[in-house]
């Protein structure tokens, strides 16, 4: 290292963030940088081309225009790396930049480093999805690409490493040329209002309509099959109703129902989902799907004793904390259930945990690979793996 380097050292280190500050800084200002770092980080051929770079890239923003020094720089980074980006804020007359940087070899890179990249013309970045899920570093960049992408603009809560090393398997036997199953649990088309930028399930009515889950799903599901579908991944789709909930005879008289009135409503609203989608798909009835009421409940009731007693099975125990989830779900069991102790509805809780259990072991059993995208609560996520781990991945509540 050369001598005069240790100048540069703050508090004992010398950062890739605190070079590209001495580097860029006197570029911009019209100045030569010191010799000692550029040679030190062995940039002497870049140097010149930095300096040309910003006086090329000067020129094409108005002098007029209240912006950062190193916005020069901002648009030559950009004209090689689609992906960096940046948004400036003004605060007190002074512009406060948000930088959007893609990642080079798993880390953020300085600002001289993408410009020493797109000089040298290396243009090889890391995925997001790869930094910050290490489960996925075996699947392709360009998958794990889009299919980030798209958890993201179709607003997916992004859960930890171990739901998605679910869905990374799940992707790596597409690739080796088997069918997954895009399944989707819908709810009953239970009627809401909307109460700022959320809704709230009133249950004063069944509809027979595309309810408010499904919806969701009617928007979402055919945009995860289409980047599977680009990447060569053979999917099949199914919307699963929750036609067990029309076994409960409260339920049934909260809405006015009848069991044979709530079924026919849910045939309707599975006709009218699929309609929606526009796309081959199959529409099954999650009680049926398990052979039957008599079926299910052996199922269920197996769930809650599990679950009940400690026996968490396949859960992931540190994901299970009943209270913060009751806390979580409280609106909606309170416009369910009114006013009831809070442990009167903890075992509410129990309950339905115990079926998404069985809603897991249901789909293990009946769907080749499948992969379940929710859009009810991602809360309730962990308990589809009491049997099996099912690759399960939700979007962020509305209710």
């Amino acid at each position: 290292m050369h001598p005069d380097v240790s100048a540069f050292y703050r508090r004992g280190k010398l950062t890739d963030s605190m070079m590209s500050k001495a580097i860029l800084a006197p570029i911009a200002g019209g100045f030569q940088p010191p010799a000692a770092l550029v040679q030190h980080l062995g940039i002497e051929a870049e140097l010149p081309r930095l300096a040309e770079l910003y006086r090329a890239h000067s020129q094409t923003i108005d002098a007029d225009t209240l912006s950062p020094k190193y916005l020069p720089f901002y648009h030559a980074i950009r004209s090689h790396f689609d992906s960096f980006n940046w948004e400036i804020q003004i605060c007190d007359d002074r512009p406060q930049v948000k930088l959007e940087k893609p990642y080079i070899n798993f880390v953020r890179p300085s600002l001289l480093t993408l410009l020493t990249c797109a000089l040298r013309n290396k243009s090889s970045t890391t995925p997001a999805m790869k930094v910050h899920y290490p489960s996925t570093r075996g699947l392709p960049d360009a998958l794990v690409t889009d299919f980030y992408r798209v958890l993201r603009e179709l607003s997916f809560y992004l859960p930890s490493d171990d739901y998605i090393a679910a869905i990374a398997d799940g992707l790596l036997r597409g690739l080796a040329g088997e069918t997954i199953t895009l399944v989707s649990p819908v709810c009953p088309d239970y009627a809401f209002r909307q109460v700022k930028e959320r809704y709230r399930y009133t249950f004063d009515q069944l509809g027979d309509g595309v309810g408010l889950v499904a919806g969701r799903i009617v928007a979402t599901l055919p945009h995860i099959q289409d980047v599977l579908t680009r990447h060569g991944i053979r999917t099949r789709m199914v919307i699963a109703a929750g036609d067990f909930e029309g076994l409960d005879e409260p339920i049934l008289k909260r809405l006015h129902e009848t069991r044979a009135s709530f079924r026919a409503k849910l045939e309707r609203s599975q006709q009218r989902i699929i309609e929606a989608i526009g796309r081959p798909l199959r529409a099954v009835f999650i009680a049926d799907l398990a052979g039957g009421e008599a079926a299910w409940r052996e199922l269920t009731g197996a769930a809650y004793r599990s679950i009940s007693g400690g026996d968490f099975g396949g859960l992931l125990e540190t994901r299970i904390d009943i209270d913060s989830i009751l806390d979580a779900r409280m609106p909606l069991y309170q416009a369910w259930h009114g006013t009831q102790p809070r442990q009167k509805l903890a075992e509410i809780l129990l309950r339905q945990c115990a079926e998404y259990s069985a809603m897991g072991a249901v789909f293990h059993r009946n769907f080749e690979n499948p992969m379940v995208i929710g859009g009810d609560h991602h809360r309730m996520m962990p308990f589809y793996w009491l049997y099996h781990r099912v690759p399960v991945l939700y979007l962020r509540r509305v209710y």
